[in-house]
């Protein structure tokens, strides 16, 4: 959402909204002398509260609702977008009697809430000047659903949003498939849900190449490359385990996995037998020890609603999905050096296990690490070719 402020030096009410990286602002309007600091601060919050209401709306699309009840009041919240601006242009404003109409919608409301504040300053230009910026503001979120993230819909790439625009998965895929670790996802300009559904097919297809060398189940690579360092293991096999296994999409995978963390964040508990089980699977490991001690091991384990940080799930999950394919290029290496080091390498000096000297009778360190550099420069290369090919022939997934 775009959060504004209001500059007493300058007296500038500015705009300010996330980017893919950092932030961007700009100036809405220069307050008058007939504006108080108290009346520019007032109407920077009642633009703020205006933008996250406007925002919600994509953030929490009726696609994405559960139940008919919820679908009917998130579609009717949406249509409240096409009446924003007559209703800051003209509020409702208190009767004779002092009784004002206020509206069950948060877009609605804030619009006539932002729109009763300009009539009391009464100052024609400042109330054009904010209509231009709410004007602005209402089709940055309409692009940001059609899945143009250009210009002041960027702050989307911010937002955890129930949903994924096929326009940006396969912007998500596209980056994928130049670079299959995804190096340069987190910083581009796509909608954090939808590079999560692009990740997670791209992660079950590293996988299953990383399987394939080490003789292992794809869901199962993640422990066995936490053998060679710390790696993300949870959340990638619990994606792999869905889509590989049980036969979800890896839309349907993503979307769950962020619908349980934003109701975590809402104080709700999305999946109450999940959260159940998980507390009787834990309770079953520690029904062996003392009672002290079974207390003090629940306590340091507790059972979570979500694997995911609720604070901001979708990066959070796009983060675990890159790093799932990290582990599985980390293992596929590793089995790699393995399969070199059963070769045999006969040169003149035999098996005698004498080093290989250059011409002064030094080792050839150099020539060494140039070749160590070289190999994994192939093995990577090999990894991503193998990876393009297994993704390629499972994309019909991603529609």
């Amino acid at each position: 959402m775009s959060v504004y402020a209001f500059n007493p030096d300058r007296r500038e009410v500015i705009a300010t909204w996330p980017a893919n990286v950092g932030a961007l602002a700009h100036v809405v309007a220069r307050a008058g002398p007939g504006v108080s600091e108290r009346d520019a601060t007032y109407l920077c919050a009642e633009l703020s509260r205006l933008s996250a209401a406007l925002w919600n709306t994509y953030v929490r699309p009726a696609s994405a609702a559960v139940g008919e009840h919820e679908r009917t009041r998130r579609e009717y919240e949406r249509e409240r977008l096409d009446t924003v601006s007559s209703a800051v242009r003209k509020p409702n404003l208190p009767d004779e009697s002092g009784l004002l109409v206020v509206s069950y919608s948060p877009v609605e409301e804030s619009a006539n809430r932002l729109g009763r504040l300009l009539h009391h300053l009464a100052i024609p230009s400042l109330t054009e000047a904010v209509l231009t910026e709410v004007a602005i503001e209402v089709d940055a979120v309409a692009r940001a659903e059609l899945g143009d993230l250009t210009s002041r819909a960027v702050q989307a790439t911010a937002l955890d949003r129930l949903d994924a625009s096929p326009i940006q998965v396969s912007a998500a895929d596209e980056l994928l498939r130049a670079d299959p670790l995804g190096e340069d996802l987190l910083s581009a300009s796509v909608d954090p849900a939808a590079a999560c559904v692009a990740a997670a097919h791209w992660l079950c297809a590293a996988a299953v190449v990383a399987a394939d060398a080490a003789g292992n189940t794809p869901a199962g690579v993640f422990a066995e490359a936490d053998d060679i360092q710390p790696v993300s293991v949870q959340v990638p096999s619990q994606v792999v385990e869905r889509i590989e296994n049980a036969g979800q999409s890896p839309r349907e995978v993503v979307l769950d996995l962020l619908r349980v963390a934003v109701a975590a964040a809402d104080g709700e508990i999305a999946e109450l037998p999940a959260v159940l089980a998980e507390r009787a699977r834990l309770e079953e490991l520690v029904s062996g020890l003392p009672a002290d001690q079974r207390t003090a091991a629940l306590a340091a384990e507790p059972a979570r609603t979500t694997p995911l940080d609720p604070r901001r799930p979708a990066r959070d999950l796009l983060e675990h999905l890159l790093d799932g394919i990290a582990s599985c290029h980390l293992l596929y290496a590793d089995h790699d050096d393995d399969d070199d080091d059963d070769i045999e390498l006969v040169d003149e000096y035999g098996d005698s296990g004498e080093e290989d000297p250059d011409v002064d009778g030094r080792p050839d360190l150099d020539g060494d690490v140039e070749a160590d550099d070289g190999r994994r420069e192939q093995i990577a290369e090999e990894f991503a070719v193998l990876v393009r090919e297994r993704a390629a022939a499972t994309r019909t997934v991603l529609n």
